[in-house]
């Protein structure tokens, strides 16, 4: 994936450009779209992911920042970016074998963990399809 490029222009859905009657989550989601994805930060991703926007490109680098650091607060509370990875729709995942087999694998290394923050994701990752 090219990091330079927008979500925009890497997905395939199109959307209309914000007015005066958008809301402001819709203005803040297109403004991300038009950026280069490699400058999305973890809390845009956070966002992104959550409305599951560009999911393709998004979920893949969410996932690379949970990787590294999976109970770190992006946004709201430790793990919210693991959290929101969690609720998307296991379609998505069932589309993406070798991403599902990524969070499957980091899942399976946060429950050897003992009882803490991960404890708050448990029941959202007992739902989870992998």
């Amino acid at each position: 994936m090219d990091r330079d490029r927008t979500l925009a222009h890497l997905s395939d859905d199109d959307w209309r450009s914000p007015d005066a009657s958008s809301t402001q989550l819709y203005r803040d989601l297109c403004a991300l779209r038009d950026l280069p994805v490699g400058q999305l930060t973890p809390t845009s991703l956070h966002l992104l992911v959550t409305h599951q926007v560009g999911l393709d490109v998004t979920a893949l680098l969410a996932l690379e920042e949970v990787e590294r650091d999976p109970l770190r607060s992006v946004s709201l509370y430790p793990g919210d970016l693991l959290a929101a990875l969690l609720r998307v729709d296991h379609s998505f995942w069932a589309d993406h074998p070798a991403l599902l087999a990524r969070m499957s694998a980091l899942l399976d290394r946060l429950r050897t963990l003992p009882d803490g923050d991960w404890h708050l994701l448990v029941s959202a990752a007992d739902q989870f399809p992998g």
